[in-house]
This record gives structure tokens, C-alpha cells and sequence, in this order.
């Protein structure tokens, strides 16, 4: 879909009648939305799931002109969110951000307030608490499927999950295309920051939020949640035991559940 200077390339599921929920995937080499939210589809099948790859992502814009660093990608993302909203004609949406894309949820909370409903936050960035995004960062130093295999175990707590092998493939096929590379490069080099949100940042969210972490997350620490649930006026906790930062599909069933109950309150 055109999204105002980009194009967005857009995956649904579910409900084509049901409450709109907008998923944002994460940040790293081949990430896209249809793998990062795959396993939480069977829960969510009430709703009309929107999954865009972010403009650098997968199938969507890598555009070439775009200043690099963190922040003016970021800018760029969140303003081809709005466009899409713009576009399918929907004036308030959940949504639910995974990781970067919980920077992308707050950012749009924050900015458009009025257009958003409830909010799920996983294993989210974008907090004071720093990431370690060293495997990230250094995947294109030697880029592999082997590699892409060490970087999605080091997300997880423990061993391989259904559908590993699957996704690992599928997602070094979308990391090794060229210009996938290029715009994670250009996104991750020095320059303009990404926003932070910080204490008062957060305490001018409205919103109901469910912040959501793997206790064992080696990527963003679990404090990251701790401080969301410290500072945002009505947001709820949750922990998974034994469960890393790829918290969607290590407990699939128990976070679709609990996604599904938490939107449905506000529905």
C-alpha cells in the first residue's frame, strides 16, 4: 500500500469484521511482520490482524535518500504507520509491539493518542534500560543461515520451539537480499537518536498497556518492562518464566490468550 512517500507491504489474518489489531514487529536482519507474529495468529483469530513490515523491513520501502542513523528511520517508520491507518480508513486501532515495534507503539500513543485504544508492549525497547544488540548489529560481519540460527537462539531461553528451523530459513532469505542489508545498516549507524521514553514521557500516556517480558531475555532486560509498569499511569505487568526476548513463540498459546483477554476488555 502506498504510505505517503514509501510503500507498505501489508499481511492480514483473522476477523476481516473483527477489532483492528496492529502488530509491529521487532528490529534485526530479515525481520518482517508475518514471521515475527506467525505464532500468535491462532489466538487472535476474533480480530482483523494487521502485520506491515517496516519501511527498511522485508517487502516494504528501502529508501536510499533517507539520512542514516537511528532517528530519521524511526521518524520515517512511525509516519508510514500513520499513513497506512490513513489508508485502510481505520480512525482507532490496538496494537500490539514487539521489541522495536513497542517503540513504535509509544511513539504513536504518545503522538496520536486518539487513535489508539489498548496497548501490548513485548519485550519492549525504547526504555532507559539499555539493549544488548551485539548479535544483531554484528550479523552482516559474516552473514549465514548458520549465523541467523546463532543469532534466533540467542533470543530464546532454551533450545529450539516449533517451527525453528522454518523461521530461521525464511528470515535469513529476507536478511540476505541487498537491500534489506542496506537499510539495517543505515538504520543501526551513528547519527540522529531514536527517542527514549522516559519518566515523563510515559506518565502522559492515557492508554490501558500490558507490558510483557521473558524473565531470561538477554536482549532487553525484563527491568525494561519493570520501568514501563513503574511509570505508565494504567499499565499491567506480565512475566514469563523460563522464556527469552522472542517471548511469541516460546509461550504462543499463553500469550495469545493473554493478548486476546486483554484487548477484549477494551473492545
Amino acid at each position: 500500500m502506498t504510505t505517503g512517500a514509501d510503500t507498505t507491504h501489508l499481511v492480514t489474518a483473522g476477523n476481516d469484521h473483527g477489532e483492528p489489531l496492529l502488530l509491529l514487529h521487532g528490529t534485526g536482519p530479515g525481520a518482517t511482520g508475518a514471521l515475527s507474529f506467525q505464532p500468535l495468529l491462532p489466538s487472535l483469530t476474533a480480530y482483523r490482524c494487521l502485520m506491515p513490515d517496516l519501511v527498511g523491513f522485508g517487502h516494504s520501502s528501502h529508501p536510499q535518500t533517507l539520512a542514516a542513523g537511528p532517528g530519521p528511520w524511526f521518524a520515517r517508520r512511525v509516519e508510514a504507520v500513520l499513513q497506512l491507518l490513513d489508508e485502510l480508513g481505520l480512525d482507532r486501532v490496538h496494537v500490539v509491539g514487539h521489541s522495536y515495534g513497542a517503540r513504535v507503539a509509544l511513539e504513536l500513543a504518545i503522538r496520536v493518542p486518539e487513535r489508539i485504544r489498548r496497548v501490548v508492549l513485548l519485550a519492549a525497547g525504547g526504555t532507559p534500560v539499555k539493549a544488548n544488540l551485539r548479535k544483531l548489529t554484528g550479523f552482516y560481519q559474516n552473514p549465514s543461515e548458520a549465523a541467523m540460527r546463532a543469532l534466533v537462539s540467542a533470543q530464546l531461553s532454551h533450545g529450539d520451539v516449533p517451527g525453528f528451523d522454518d523461521y530461521v530459513r525464511q528470515r535469513f532469505a529476507v536478511a540476505a537480499r541487498p537491500e534489506v542489508r542496506r537499510s539495517f545498516e543505515a538504520a543501526m549507524a551513528s547519527g540522529e537518536p531514536a527517542p527514549v521514553y522516559d519518566e515523563p514521557l510515559l506518565a502522559a500516556v492515557p492508554h490501558a498497556v500490558l507490558a510483557v517480558h521473558g524473565k531470561d531475555d538477554a536482549t532487553i532486560s525484563p527491568a525494561a518492562s519493570l520501568f514501563l509498569a513503574e511509570h505508565l499511569p494504567h499499565a499491567d505487568l506480565h512475566l514469563f518464566a523460563d522464556c527469552g526476548h522472542l517471548v511469541q513463540f516460546e509461550v504462543p498459546a499463553r500469550l495469545g490468550a493473554l493478548i486476546h483477554e486483554f484487548v477484549a476488555v477494551g473492545a
